[in-house]
């Protein structure tokens, strides 16, 4: 929370403004800003520091959106409550509070001017223009339960913790023996022969008989069994289709042309393509100046010359601005050139510009006819805007207690559909929606047989639905699944035998057995592959991946066992070696690459045992 209200800070401030903030803190003062008293709203302290009430809320809230930003709308309900995400909030916050308490024990400070001015860059506390908004300022930390000096206070300690956090991880180094054994095991290849015992063989064996089928069925009813199914008339009422049946005149369409018309203001907007020159450039410009003077196109040398991997294959095309889209120096350039002209080269940030002005548009109101069909959009948007509040709170009303959901539909002039049967699993197109679906089989709908309340399934496209069917969960008769059990029974009887002769393999090449001659008596082929590493691509995938979690044969005696293969087969694998890569087979940028990596998790591991003590040490005394 506190790093989004601080996201896209801008560097230096004003003295003046920072000023600012000192006397709003001075005025406000600690003590003043606090509504109640926090030792007796306290949840939690921590060696004497008190974590309260209005924190633990916070930090529930600040979870809560968290969690919504990465997962969406997939996260469960019961997943967001405040009891469920409660401990995991208060637990955070006493490990934050006694690493806040070792950095000050440690002498880490943060100083005044610093935050002042980080809160006077904060992009969420500023008006247009870049100034700091006092008013903005204290009702944004307002919603977020902050005050001025709590605010101040919360990212001293935000920093703080990162101070201590980065002095530890930092600390953190990997030994050369270390090293060498991470990219040993890391880059080691391994030495081994493998068969694949085929499922398409094994079918060839395999008998099934009604007993099978009837055993199967008998054991595994809950496979069988149908799911309750629901059916439902509905009634959908949207913007959308309420358009569809809207008819407008010419007349309304002209009217509503000089009114546009009269409110038209002009803002030109130009299309512009441009060649990017970076470095020194100007003998390139000069000579692209001159192919363009020649006759040239400028698209094609914008493929051949730019630099703007964004635009080159498109001629150099930027598409549109009104005037703020490019660098200034840009803009200026582009405004002077006619539709079709080409500037003289142009210097920004970015490096060198030759600039063509492909195409303007607003400066005059669009004709009539070009007008004309978002107008009639725009006609029919507001009818049908204008009919959808009305339709809606008649639905609801009539809706209520109907017996027919196609007498209200009459009435509204809109039309009741069904959805046929379905399972709570949901079907597809409305019965795939989760509002819908929950709507269908809800007591008050599936039970006491109620129309539903009006769903909005979107902002502007409801639904109310009632049960015309319902199908209770049943097994299906033997005969009426009696294709698909034997499909089943097959497919495991196919497993059951694959397993079984991968396991005879195995267990006859520990008996001494050579993998060569238990294929040839199997009628299998071997593969026997050296020196792979675990993403050779010429190796079978499942075979490969096996291999590797295999333990290192001891005393030349081959590790041998057995893998389903994502296709159903077995594979049956022997290792023969392990060979560890030596540090001088593996390139530098990687063996960087890698120390570097295990010196940020060492460097995890350690941040992770200075929390762990602090907790054991600590005194905390929860509500």
């Amino acid at each position: 929370m506190l790093q989004n209200l601080r996201d896209n800070s801008k560097g230096v401030i004003s003295g003046i403004l920072v000023g600012l903030l000192v006397v709003i803190f001075a005025i406000s003062g600690a003590e003043a800003l606090f509504k109640w008293d926090a030792a007796s709203n306290k949840a939690v302290t921590v060696n004497g520091d008190v974590i309260s009430e209005a924190d633990v809320v916070r930090a529930i809230a600040n979870r809560k959106q968290q969690i919504m930003s990465r997962y969406g709308e997939s996260v469960p309900a019961e997943f967001l409550t405040d009891e469920k995400l409660r401990q995991p909030s208060i637990d955070s916050l006493i490990q934050r509070t006694l690493v806040t308490q070792s950095a000050k024990k440690g002498g880490l400070t943060v100083g005044i001017d610093t935050l002042n001015k980080e809160i006077i860059a904060t992009p969420a506390f500023q008006k247009e223009g870049g100034l700091f908004d006092q008013e903005k300022f204290i009702r944004l930390l307002g919603y977020q339960g902050f005050t001025p000096a709590t605010y101040q206070k919360a990212i001293s300690e935000d920093k703080i913790v990162t101070q201590f956090q980065s002095g530890v991880a930092n600390t953190a180094f990997v030994t050369p023996a270390e090293l060498k054994t991470i990219l040993g095991l890391s880059f080691q290849t391994r030495d081994f022969s493998y068969v694949v015992i085929s499922a398409a063989n094994a079918e060839k064996s395999v008998v099934v008989e009604d007993k099978d089928i009837k055993a199967n069925y008998e054991a595994n009813p809950q496979t069988y069994t149908t799911p309750e199914r629901v059916a439902v008339d509905y009634i959908e009422l949207s913007i959308n289709e309420l358009m569809k049946s809207i008819s407008v005149t010419e007349d309304q369409i002209r009217k509503q042309y000089e009114q546009n018309s009269k409110s038209f203001v002009a803002k030109t907007e130009r299309q512009a393509a441009h060649i990017l020159l970076e470095g020194e450039a100007k003998k390139r410009a000069d000579e692209i100046k001159a192919k363009l003077a020649a006759g040239e196109d400028f698209a094609k040398l914008a493929k051949e010359y730019s630099t703007d991997a964004g635009s080159k294959e498109q001629g150099g095309d930027l598409g549109f601005s009104s005037g703020d889209a490019f660098p200034a120096e840009f803009e200026a350039a582009l405004a002077k050139l006619k539709v079709g002209e080409v500037s003289a080269p142009v210097k920004t940030d970015a490096g060198i510009h030759i600039i063509k002005l492909l195409a303007e548009r607003g400066a005059q109101p669009p004709s009539f006819e070009e007008a004309k069909p978002a107008i009639v959009e725009q006609l029919k948007h507001a009818e049908a805007d204008s009919q959808f509040s009305v339709k809606l709170k008649k639905l609801g009303e009539l809706s209520y207690n109907a017996d027919k959901l196609a007498d209200v539909a009459k009435e509204l002039g809109l039309v009741v559909q069904n959805s046929n049967l379905f399972a709570k699993t949901g079907g597809k197109d409305l019965t795939a929606n989760t509002l819908f679906v929950t709507a269908a089989f809800s007591p008050e709908v599936l039970e006491q047989g109620n129309a539903s309340e009006v769903i909005e399934l979107e902002p502007s496209r409801v639904v109310v639905l009632k049960k015309t069917d319902r199908k209770p969960a049943q097994l299906e008769p033997l005969d009426a699944v009696k294709e698909k059990v034997a499909v089943v029974v097959r497919a495991e009887k196919i497993q059951a035998l694959l397993a079984q002769q991968a396991n005879n393999f195995v267990t006859a090449l520990n008996s001494g057995k050579t993998i060569a001659d238990q294929a040839q008596l199997l009628g299998l082929t071997v593969k026997t592959v050296s020196a792979v590493g675990r993403n050779d691509k010429d190796v079978d995938r499942d075979a490969l991946q096996f291999a590797f979690t295999l333990a290192n044969p001891v005393a030349g005696n081959a590790t041998v066992g057995s893998v389903k293969t994502s296709k159903g087969d077995f594979a049956v694998v022997a290792l023969a070696a392990v060979n560890l890569a030596g540090e001088d087979k593996v390139p530098a940028e990687q063996k960087a690459s890698v120390s570097t990596q295990l010196a940020s998790i060492n460097g995890e591991f350690d941040m992770k045992s200075v929390q762990s003590h602090l907790e054991e040490v600590a005194k905390i005394k929860r509500k």
